[in-house]
């Protein structure tokens, strides 16, 4: 009997504590979460977490564009929005339970970039006639006082046509300009750089006959690149040129001379297109307009080269605007100072060419 009754309490204990052991082995095995098997193949990568334990820590979720198929960018599209909550550390959970929005850093965005400072205004320089040295005779006249800075000023007080020759240290070979009878000044350039210049001023008799009126010979001596940084009849534009807006606005966050340059020619061998029609009825002593060229939005090479002088001009960017003879025939194109001539060819560089060898003969 007595062994009957500690059978009996025996099974009564041994059921109960059966039962609290597998109860308690079924909450000791590991859970996986459906989250554990991974990401979608192809569509994107956990990445590690960010911070230190105890810190306020945050899973991401990081795609791969173009690699998932439809079925896996459609199953993950609720990760594009937000990580599910078994990605999410504690940290994290609770700093947004909390009503507070972690900042672009905790979150893993780049913060936002600082405003860009605008780079320093420049100031177009323009040629003057002060009067300190002038050459007068038979109403024409020189202002020679800024020839240190590479050029001189010229007009003509009398009627008739009149033409300009400069010469350079008794050279044969000329530069010629026009000037308006009783006009204003017009620029002469001493491109050649320090030197002896001969100025002859030449009356129109009828045709092609000329006579000179008077002449004189200037020593100049030329500071740094002269008159490359002013405006004169071949490259011509004042400050309130629509030309110098637009150089200012193109290089409002350049800083250096080269990025002003780049920025300038990229616009225009993407905004100019060239003027065949021009091209073919153009006559001798064309001048080029650069405003009407920026307006048009077309024009010829001399336009194209004319319009990059100025702007990089305007810019106090020394830059000479070329003529001379290519393997494409004649044809105009720049040379840019950015520590040393560098050639720039915004016509052909419009459409992605070159006109092959270039032989300069004549600079303004």
């Amino acid at each position: 009997m007595k062994g009957e009754l500690m059978k009996k309490a025996g099974a009564k204990i041994v059921l109960p504590l059966l039962l609290v052991l597998a109860v308690t082995a079924v909450f000791l095995m590991p859970h996986f979460s459906p989250f554990d098997r991974g990401a979608p193949t192809g569509a994107g990568t956990v990445s590690s977490k960010i911070g230190t334990a105890g810190s306020s820590e945050a899973w991401f979720w990081t795609s791969r564009p173009g690699t998932a198929s439809s079925d896996a960018q459609n199953s993950s599209a609720a990760f594009a929005s937000q990580p599910p909550d078994s990605l999410v550390s504690e940290g994290a959970k609770g700093e947004e339970s909390s009503g507070r929005v972690p900042s672009p850093e905790q979150r893993g965005a780049a913060p936002e970039p600082a405003p860009r400072t605008p780079a320093p205004t420049v100031t177009a320089l323009m040629p003057s006639a002060p009067g300190t040295d002038v050459f007068s005779e038979q109403g024409a006249e020189i202002d020679y006082s800024n020839a240190s800075h590479g050029y001189l000023m010229a007009r003509y007080s009398g009627s008739g046509k009149i033409k300009v020759l400069v010469y350079f240290n008794g050279d044969s070979t000329y530069y010629q300009y026009t000037l308006s009878a009783g006009g204003g000044y017009a620029v002469l350039p001493l491109q050649s750089g320090s030197g002896s210049y001969r100025v002859r001023f030449m009356k129109n008799l009828e045709g092609n006959m000329y006579s000179e009126v008077c002449s004189t010979t200037i020593e100049a001596s030329v500071h740094g690149t002269g008159c490359f940084l002013y405006p004169n009849q071949y490259v011509s534009y004042n400050r309130s040129s629509e030309a110098v807006r637009k150089a200012q606005a193109l290089c409002e966050y350049a800083y250096s001379d080269a990025q002003k340059t780049a920025a300038i020619y990229s616009y225009i061998t993407g905004s100019i297109r060239y003027d065949s029609a021009k091209a073919g009825s153009v006559t001798s002593g064309y001048l080029p307009d650069v405003d009407d060229t920026l307006d048009s939005g077309k024009g010829i090479c001399f336009d194209y080269a004319a319009l990059m002088a100025a702007m990089c001009r305007s810019q106090q960017i020394p830059t000479k605007l070329v003529i001379g003879n290519t393997s494409n025939g004649y044809h105009a194109w720049n040379e840019v100072y950015l520590g040393g001539w560098k050639r720039y060819d915004p016509t052909f560089g419009a459409a992605g060419q070159t006109a092959g060898s270039y032989t300069p003969q004549k600079y303004y």
